[in-house]
């Protein structure tokens, strides 16, 4: 398989830079669900923290921020 490569850490972090060079986004967010420590660990690699405040659908997700600076 291609677990533990990081293969989604890598693209994560080319699509946030893309993101935030192109579009000029002050933050982005990523919403994961509860138990996904994978993605949860793409989220902080990134530098992304814990948003508790942040809106979602499902008030059992995780919601890590990513800021443009």
């Amino acid at each position: 398989g291609y677990e533990g490569r990081g293969y989604a850490t890598e693209a994560a972090f080319g699509l946030r830079n893309w993101a935030f060079a192109t579009l000029k986004l002050p933050s982005l967010v990523s919403y994961i669900a509860p138990g996904n420590v994978a993605s949860a660990a793409v989220a902080e690699r990134l530098g992304a923290r814990l948003d508790p405040i942040a809106p979602r659908t499902d008030p059992a997700d995780l919601v890590y921020r990513h800021l443009a600076s």
